[in-house]
């Protein structure tokens, strides 16, 4: 019985995610017009010339009659990778209070986090009104989108800059990291400086302006649910055992000995956000019946 329902529910999914319109990617463009000093690859110019890069001021102007509806869903280019890819967020619900899912950080090393997260919109697209009111869901397919171009499995993980995106955050960071108990299947660095690379600073600035308050970072594979802080924040922690009250991943954490630099949810926790990281039990599963559970808590979470 349980075999059948888990083959009926994937099949609707992925039904749905067949059979959803394409849909215009719009420009995000926040509420207030602050410069932004930022510069984002600009995939329509020749590398090397004087307007390579634009400024996101630059970007909305380009782009400011594609900007979505003030509410119901949408979808957002917040920026673009190092190779001129656009990152990609959908937004669900028009509440002031907004919730993220992040998807494919690593690329095509966990591809299956990108793979879970079309299934998670293509349940939103059809059931729209999971979102409570007074809140907006924010879902990020892949953020980590010339990783996943270049290949899947480990040689996917990095960006095109070789830089590991997960390690590239302004909290704790470091150029490099001790490699024990950490993966360690290929070259990866934390980046020139902190926020160096521009699929982060693209995340950096759009969190910041949508008034982001509670985040999961999808990953693979099997140490379970981490809370963001080092020591983990109080809200995070909260946060964590909501969703391990409804999952399978473990929590606390697996303990590998890996010590953590640059992590987008230590970021998130240092600046008031509670943040997870939720890791997938494998590398090819998207384990979307516990996930859609996981959904409906991160959803009706309290801060």
């Amino acid at each position: 019985m349980a075999s059948h329902l888990r083959s009926t529910l994937l099949a609707l999914v992925l039904g749905l995610v067949l059979a959803l319109p394409a849909g215009t990617a719009t420009a995000y463009e926040p509420e207030t017009a602050e410069p932004r000093l930022v510069r984002v690859e600009n995939p329509t110019a020749p590398a090397g010339s004087a307007s390579a890069t634009l400024s996101v001021d630059d970007l909305r102007a380009e782009q400011r009659d594609l900007r979505p509806p003030s509410s119901g869903s949408g979808t957002l280019v917040i920026g673009y990778s190092v190779e001129g890819r656009p990152i990609e967020v959908v937004r669900f619900g028009e509440g002031s209070r907004a919730r993220l899912i992040v998807a494919g950080i690593h690329g095509g090393s966990e591809a299956n986090t990108t793979a879970l997260a079309h299934e998670l919109l293509a349940y939103m697209q059809a059931h729209p009104e999971t979102v409570p009111d007074g809140l907006t869901l924010y879902i990020l397919p892949e953020l980590n989108p010339d990783g996943a171009a270049r290949a899947s499995g480990p040689q996917g993980r990095a960006n095109a800059r070789g830089v590991d995106l997960n390690r590239n955050w302004p909290a704790a960071w470091q150029p490099d990291w001790p490699r024990s108990g950490c993966w360690n299947l290929g070259p990866t660095t934390g980046g020139e400086r902190p926020a160096s690379e521009p699929e982060t600073m693209s995340l950096i600035q759009f969190i910041s302006a949508s008034g982001v308050e509670a985040l999961i970072n999808y990953h693979s594979a099997a140490l379970g649910i981490f809370a963001g802080g080092q020591p983990p924040e109080t809200r995070s922690l909260r946060l964590a055992e909501a969703l391990a009250a409804v999952s399978t991943y473990p929590f606390p954490p697996i303990d590998t000995g890996c010590v953590f630099t640059g992590q987008l949810i230590d970021w998130a926790a240092n600046n008031g956000i509670a943040a997870v990281d939720i890791e997938l039990h494998n590398h090819r599963d998207t384990d979307l019946e516990v996930n859609l559970a996981i959904l409906s808590a991160f959803l009706a979470w309290q801060p």
